[in-house]
């Protein structure tokens, strides 16, 4: 009888002993920093391929640590290389088509002007003839004069008539042959513009196959994918020898190097947040332990808790999203690990 009586006078001790530290337990937590509980995410990067091929190799397995700019996957470049050659190859014609063209246009405008260079010496030589034939009429005058007034013989006459007949003819014939090398140096001046729009589509082309050769490189150059930052591998899903698609996820890699978590903080708490507070987070896996973070973002919306998030008070209020990043060098911090957040010098 005295020994059960002893049991419940412990039992009732213990009883009393829990109730004290679990009211002291709420009255901490009413009166403590702001603050709530989280989920460490890092930040996800998908390694995929932007052309379709095979896997050649791949350099890493899950678990290992990269750093940014580390060959992690080789791919089979077999087809872009051939099309980079192909590409190559009509590059270099339409240089060539490019080169002809130019020297055609610059041959033609060659004869184009010297075309017009005879124009215009077939017109000065008109205007000699022309001088010529304005002082043979002028000589025909006195010559009629002279031999009404008996001072030079009828035959005089004749022959000053004859010169200027023939200073006539030739002119004509200068008019004609000044017209056959204008319709020449027209046809070189037309000739010339169509090899000049010749050249100017050939450069065209170049430009065009010059773009071609860009292409293909760039497909040649995915050929190897890199890191595209420090993180570890977190997921492996191809192996060598598969076929993957443009858009294919073949590694996914997670960098906890500084890491994120998100709480939720009610209304009347709000104001212990602001983008660049310290705070203090504390994990589950490190107890006792203390790692600073600093608030990267607090959402301008309200919205419900949602039913993951334990707050300290009753779920259906509404709370505001805040976001923290913190520190984590050594990743100790892993994605998925369950926080305690506090905020620095702020109190219920």
């Amino acid at each position: 009888m005295k020994r059960a009586l002893l049991l419940i006078v412990l039992l009732a001790a213990g009883l009393v002993v829990a109730l004290v530290l679990r009211v002291h337990y709420l009255r901490a937590a009413e009166h403590g920093a702001a603050g709530g509980s989280g989920v460490i995410e890092g930040v996800d990067v998908n390694v995929t391929s932007r052309i379709s091929t095979r896997i050649s190799a791949v350099r890493v397995r899950e678990g290992d640590t990269v750093r940014q700019g580390d060959l992690l996957v080789d791919l089979d470049c077999s087809e872009p290389l051939a099309a980079l050659e192909q590409a190559g190859a009509q590059l270099a014609a339409a240089r060539a088509s490019l080169d002809a063209a130019l020297a055609g246009a610059k041959s033609a405008t060659g004869n184009a002007s010297a075309a017009t260079s005879n124009v215009r010496a077939a017109r000065s030589q008109e205007d000699v003839l022309k001088a010529q034939e304005d002082l043979a009429r002028i000589d025909l005058q006195r010559t009629e004069r002279l031999v009404k007034d008996g001072a030079l013989p009828p035959s005089a006459l004749d022959d000053a008539r004859a010169k200027l007949l023939a200073l006539e003819s030739q002119i004509a014939e200068q008019r004609a042959v000044e017209g056959v090398v204008k319709n020449q140096a027209g046809a070189l001046w037309t000739s010339g513009t169509g090899a000049q729009a010749q050249a100017e589509a050939a450069e065209r082309n170049v430009q065009a196959e010059q773009a071609g050769v860009t292409r293909a490189e760039v497909s040649v150059g995915e050929c190897k994918l890199f890191a595209p930052r420090s993180a570890m591998v977190t997921s492996r899903n191809f192996e060598p020898g598969e076929a993957v698609q443009p858009g294919t996820n073949i590694l996914s890699l997670t960098d906890l190097t500084e890491a994120r978590t998100r709480f939720y903080l009610p209304n009347e708490e709000l104001a212990a947040a602001a983008p660049g507070r310290k705070v203090r987070v504390v994990a589950d896996a490190y107890p006792g332990q203390i790692f600073e973070g600093t608030i990267f973002y607090v959402s301008p919306r309200a919205e419900f808790t949602p039913r993951n998030v334990q707050t300290r008070e009753d779920r259906e209020r509404l709370v505001y999203a805040v976001e923290v990043r913190i520190a984590n060098p050594d990743m100790r911090l892993r994605s998925g690990m369950p926080v305690e957040v506090a905020i620095e010098g702020s109190w219920r």
